[in-house]
């Protein structure tokens, strides 16, 4: 009966760690537990100078008052990179169904700026119907810039044997701060949108109040 009574307190004992350790069981990943700590905590992100395909530079600061949502790639990917590019495609156009799609705008950046010229870019954007004004493809010149903004976002790159990258993938959405406050996952378009569309109409009803 005691063996019974210790066993029951052991399971109940490591239960509660579990549940204290994963936040309610839901941080079984790491990139979940990465994915609750923004939502709770939002990241300002490092001052970064990014180049469009266009050729313009331009930086989170002139962004402010819009919210962005945000993906790393690079455009020799052959794997991931697409998938990523068509569901941000396919949020870009359910969102700008939106009365409120003015407040969001998108970036693809690539990781790797040496090889992803502005021309590069300019060939990408094409392929996927990036306008260069709601949507841009575009790089961070400086490499210490770079480096410090994945850290920061939490994208990990390693160049593989074959010259290209291994890299997580996720979409990416900073505030009208340039604060990093969600992370989405990449392979559900019609929930990111959803969620999208509603945040945008909340941000649009709080500041009907306001005024």
């Amino acid at each position: 009966m005691r063996k019974i009574v210790a066993v029951a307190l052991a399971l109940l004992f490591g239960f509660g760690l579990l549940w204290h350790g994963t936040d309610g069981f839901r941080a079984f990943t790491s990139e979940t537990a990465r994915r609750l700590a923004i939502l709770q905590e939002p990241k300002p992100l490092p001052t970064v100078r990014l180049e469009d395909q266009n050729g313009r530079t331009f930086s989170w600061q002139d962004q402010r008052g819009q919210w962005v949502l945000a993906t790393f790639m690079y455009t020799r990917c052959g794997d991931v990179c697409p998938v990523i590019e068509m569901n941000l495609r396919r949020i870009y156009d359910a969102v700008r169904q939106s009365p409120h799609s003015d407040r969001l705008s998108f970036l693809s950046i690539s990781f790797d700026s040496q090889n992803d010229t502005p021309e590069m870019l300019m060939h990408h954007a094409h392929h996927y119907g990036a306008d260069g004004v709601t949507w841009r493809m575009a790089r961070v010149p400086n490499d210490q810039e770079l480096q410090r903004l994945l850290e920061v976002m939490g994208v990990i790159v390693i160049p593989d044997e074959k010259g290209g990258y291994e890299h997580n993938a996720a979409f990416y959405l900073l505030d009208e701060k340039g604060r990093l406050v969600r992370i989405f996952d990449y392979n559900h378009p019609q929930a990111v949108s959803a969620e999208l569309n509603r945040l945008l109409a909340k941000e649009a009803s709080a500041e009907v109040v306001k005024q």
